[in-house]
C-alpha cells in the first residue's frame, strides 16, 4: 500500500475510533449500570482520555514517531473498555500497525 493510502486509512480509523469511544462513554452512562462511582470515573476516563489522544496525535502531533506513540496509546488506552467486542480490538491493532508503518517510512533515510 502506498503512504497516502495508508495515512489516508489510518487518519480514517483514528477519527471512527475517536467517535466510538465518545459515543462509547456517552452512551455507557446511559444504557450501562455501574456499581460504583469508581467505575464510572474509570470508563469514562479510559474512552474521553484514549478519543482525546488518539485526536491529539493525529491533529497536533507531528508525523513521525511522536504522534505514532500517542495515537497508538490513545487506541489502546480507549480500546481497554471494550476489549469484549469483536471490531474494536482489530481496528486499535489496524490503526497501532498503520502508525508505526508511517512513522518508519517518516524516519527512513531517502
Amino acid at each position: 500500500m502506498s503512504s497516502e493510502g495508508l495515512a489516508s486509512a489510518k487518519r480514517f480509523l483514528v477519527f471512527a475510533l475517536s467517535a466510538l469511544y465518545a459515543i462509547a462513554a456517552a452512551a455507557g452512562l446511559i444504557l450501562l449500570e455501574f456499581d460504583t462511582g469508581r467505575d464510572i470515573a474509570l470508563w469514562i476516563g479510559f474512552l474521553v482520555a484514549g478519543a482525546a489522544l488518539l485526536l491529539l496525535g493525529e491533529l497536533r502531533t507531528p508525523p513521525g514517531i511522536r504522534s505514532a506513540v500517542v495515537v497508538s496509546v490513545g487506541a489502546a488506552l480507549g480500546g481497554l473498555p471494550l476489549f469484549w467486542t469483536l471490531l474494536v480490538p482489530i481496528a486499535v491493532a489496524a490503526v497501532i500497525a498503520c502508525s508505526i508503518a508511517l512513522a518508519r517510512r517518516d524516519s527512513a533515510p531517502a
